[in-house]
């Protein structure tokens, strides 16, 4: 695997990231490689239409995010909840992935709540709305983080639900990398994919 996460959460101490770091670890114990980027690093200005003109203090924010994007095989966006939706810093960031940096590459969801029950509406809210311009391609599994302030702690699992979530990580991983296989060979065929004619999504 050669994966690219994006912990999509504003903070700078956050359960998104504690999580990319674990996901993170289990994709490179298995031979794979991942990057990871951590939003609240960057403080990525609100979307203006100035990103078009690809102006200098642009592209400063933005390419060396692209550029671990572009080099990616996959992609996993950790998306935290906040007041039931999801976290408007990597919504915001959707906003300048068009074009074919993301186009048709196998991404899985992660949605972050310390609620013990919440964290379905930010997978609801990526699936139904993120994905028209930069046309990344969610698979279908996904994975809820819930409690997440007492999931993936250390190597010793805290309990049933922290090693139920353990073992659905590591299944979905494993339907990534199947969907990484696939989607490469598309992505390289030479015919269908017009990324300029049909940037847009309808």
């Amino acid at each position: 695997m050669k994966t690219h996460i994006i912990s999509g959460s504003h903070r700078s101490v956050s359960q998104s990231a504690k999580i990319a770091k674990y996901l993170q670890s289990q994709i490179e114990a298995k031979g794979g490689t991942a990057t990871i980027t951590e939003l609240s690093n960057h403080q990525i200005p609100m979307w203006d239409e100035k990103v078009w003109e690809g102006t200098a203090e642009w592209k400063k924010i933005l390419d060396p995010i692209f550029t671990q994007l572009q080099a990616a095989d996959s992609l996993i966006f950790i998306v935290p909840e906040y007041s039931g939706m999801a976290g408007p810093a990597i919504k915001n960031f959707m906003l300048f992935c068009g074009g074919s940096l993301l186009a048709h590459k196998p991404t899985l969801l992660v949605s972050v709540t310390s609620s013990l029950t919440n964290g379905a509406y930010p997978i609801m809210e990526m699936r139904g709305s993120s994905y028209k311009n930069a046309k990344q391609l969610y698979i279908p599994d996904h994975v809820i983080i819930r409690d997440a302030e007492n999931m993936l702690i250390g190597e010793a699992k805290t309990g049933s639900n922290d090693e139920y979530i353990r073992k659905r990580i590591d299944y979905s991983l494993s339907m990534l990398s199947a969907y990484e296989t696939a989607m490469k060979t598309l992505r390289e065929s030479t015919s269908g994919l017009d990324h300029q004619t049909y940037q847009y999504g309808m």
